[in-house]
């Protein structure tokens, strides 16, 4: 059994600085899923344009990312100014991206598939890249407001809760777009758009403007700056016990994700026969039951990791997402759409807990490397775990969009879709989750990171730095 240790004084992170980095997480899980979200309903549903073609121009300003994330990792890391290392980062990617998601829902109508195709992809690349701007440095700078074992995941915690607020407003959007005051879809989107691209920027800013950075040691930056180029960047993936995280994040990513979407069609199509309306009710209560439940949730992860570890605090919640997901072949029917609020229940901790845990875990990490290796690579840390992220994102959203036309979806026949079809897509959302997460149960066991040897590392790293 370890001994846990309390959090010295000078390690902890006051409320205010805890609210204005949670504050962030809006505009990162906005920018991070707002598209996501919005891209089927808009572009397939309203605009007509394939799911695999969507999924092709996912795939193409992802593989944008799999340049400019680890680029950004680096200059943040070796950024020197009056300002910090990230902050100036953060601020100008949240006002871009604020910017771009509006501008994302205005083009103009009456065009064909491949204006939309080719409309969708440059905007997604520059939203995206703004998206690196922000998202990299944010993530960095979380990893290093405290060296504390359990602060870290105090810290990480006021970020999973501001992504839940975030979360539970674009679960709203549809509804939004659906409103009596908009003519259709895309004028409601175009609107709708506007808004929560101000929120972005407002909530984006916040933690650049108010947080202060952890200044380095004379020596921290000279080790950080004699390893040139980004073979440095690079080298995180010989960090043994990233490389246990990362296949947490990816096997996570898929169970969940590569299905996210049949949600929305099993809602509109299975339970509803094609009331679009009737359906955005259900999926904005769904996804509001969600993010209610994995705020209240965060902190009991909390306090399961402080008293059991984040290992096994992690595997528990874990196991109640496996049970969640293997309800939904019955409790989603259309007699009774409200039943799957029992799957949402389960769900909600178990993920919660996942980006919590992975990310103070993460945040662990930086300091053993800094112990083998002499550097401060949050920034390289932060931008391999979220490109990890994204990368698993849109390989999840490519292949579902074949997946979806595989299963005989076409979206001309409205509520007259086969039932095989319907069934292939419930059946397929219900196991898909129960295979990605026990694959993640399996790379979190294997973490070889406990708060002994955590603290261990810390000690070393004091005194080295001393």
């Amino acid at each position: 059994m370890e001994e846990h240790q309390k959090t010295a004084e000078e390690d902890r992170v006051g409320k205010g600085g805890k609210l204005a980095y949670g504050m962030g997480a809006v505009a990162e899980n906005a920018m991070q899923n707002g598209i996501s979200v919005m891209a089927n309903p808009f572009f397939n549903v309203a605009l007509n344009v394939a799911p695999s073609l969507l999924g092709i121009a996912v795939m193409l300003f992802r593989i944008w990312d799999a340049i400019t994330d680890p680029i950004m990792g680096w200059i943040s890391d070796r950024t020197q100014s009056r300002f910090g290392r990230r902050r100036p980062y953060i601020v100008c990617g949240a006002i871009a991206g604020g910017v771009l998601f509006a501008l994302m829902w205005w083009c103009p109508r009456g065009m064909g598939t491949t204006f939309y195709f080719t409309w969708y992809m440059v905007v997604s690349i520059l939203f995206y890249t703004a998206f690196t701007v922000f998202g990299v440095p944010y993530v960095a700078l979380g990893y290093e407001l405290s060296p504390d074992y359990h602060e870290r995941t105090r810290i990480m915690s006021f970020r999973t809760w501001f992504q839940s607020i975030a979360g539970f407003c674009i679960q709203w959007l549809f509804w939004l777009t659906q409103r009596d005051c908009f003519d259709d879809t895309v004028d409601g989107m175009r609107w709708v758009g506007i808004g929560f691209g101000a929120l972005m920027i407002i909530m984006g800013i916040t933690p650049g403007i108010f947080l202060k950075e952890r200044r380095l040691t004379s020596a921290e930056l000279d080790a950080n700056h004699s390893k040139k180029g980004l073979r440095s960047v690079l080298s995180v993936f010989k960090v043994k016990p990233f490389v246990y995280l990362l296949g947490a994040l990816v096997t996570a990513v898929a169970g969940m994700f590569l299905v996210i979407i049949f949600g929305f069609y099993i809602n509109v199509y299975y339970i509803f026969g094609g009331d679009m309306k009737a359906a955005s009710t259900v999926l904005g209560a769904g996804g509001t039951v969600y993010h209610v439940i994995c705020m209240a949730s965060i902190p009991l992860i909390a306090w399961t990791s402080t008293r059991l570890g984040k290992k096994a605090a992690l595997q528990i919640f874990l196991f109640l997402a496996i049970l969640g997901n293997a309800v939904k072949w019955w409790v989603f029917t259309p007699g009774n759409p409200w039943l799957q609020l029992i799957a949402t229940v389960l769900i909600a901790p178990g993920l919660s807990a996942v980006w919590t845990l992975l990310a103070s875990m993460t945040a662990d990490v930086t300091d053993l490397d800094e112990l083998e290796n002499g550097t401060r690579r949050e920034g390289a840390f932060g931008a391999f775990y979220g490109w990890t992220m994204k990368l698993g994102f849109a390989i999840c959203f490519f292949v579902a969009g074949l997946i979806l036309e595989w299963t005989g979806f076409d979206a001309a026949l409205g509520g007259a879709q086969s039932p095989d079809t319907l069934k292939s897509m419930l059946w397929l959302y219900a196991v898909v989750p129960v295979v990605g997460l026990a694959g993640t149960m399996l790379c979190v066991w294997r973490f070889p990171i406990t708060e002994n040897v955590a603290r261990e590392v810390r000690k070393k790293l004091d005194a080295r730095n001393s």
